[in-house]
């Protein structure tokens, strides 16, 4: 089977009240980096505190495997080739952090801008069998950032809500939201371009 953008049933709004956001300790980050699990994730990494290099890389490593993605004859063998390449890999960014291809990117973007990403999917839009009802990234949002994740979120026309815990979750309603997040952040923060292409 190729690969067809898909679509899911979920309303794309964004509201985020800053009173209710939650904040997580350095201390418990580190722990469960070390444990693997928090909030529900069994295979959490600590991956905040990358930078915009960091962002960039990714958003070009992940381009270039949607285009490989999308040109093959048959998805999930070439998702599941794409898998075991990444498991090959010895540095975390030629893995690309073993995220979901269509996370990937706003992943990264939003440890550097200054958030704590807990949990991620693509939910499947790429190949495989995933848990997620549509692609998403739950985060913890310092205030600090919060105006521009939703500048962001807006350009992008993707979604960017709290969770009943005050994490956030910024969501799309198709496969290629959370890259175009990802690619206007950067564009933003390397190229210097407005949100607005």
């Amino acid at each position: 089977m190729k690969w067809r953008e898909h679509t899911y049933a979920v309303p794309v709004r964004r509201e985020v009240d800053p009173a209710r956001l939650a904040t997580i300790d350095p201390a418990a980050l580190e722990t469960a980096d070390e444990s693997g699990f928090l909030a529900g994730n069994a295979m959490f990494q600590d991956l905040s505190g990358l930078s915009w290099a960091d962002a960039a890389t990714a958003v070009a490593a992940e381009t270039e495997l949607i285009t490989r993605l999308k040109a093959a004859e048959d998805l999930d063998a070439e998702a599941e080739l794409v898998d075991e390449e990444r498991y090959d890999a010895f540095e975390n960014a030629d893995a690309l952090w073993n995220l979901d291809v269509g996370v990937i990117g706003a992943v990264i973007v939003l440890s550097a801008l200054g958030c704590a990403p807990v949990g991620s999917c693509n939910a499947g839009g790429f190949g495989g069998q995933h848990q997620g009802q549509h692609p998403y990234v739950t985060f913890y949002l310092p205030s600090a950032a919060m105006g521009e994740v939703l500048a962001l979120a807006a350009a992008a026309q993707v979604g960017l809500i709290l969770d009943e815990d005050g994490r956030a979750q910024l969501y799309s309603d198709h496969d290629l939201g959370l890259i175009r997040f990802a690619e206007l952040a950067v564009s933003s923060q390397i190229g210097g371009a407005p949100y607005q292409r």
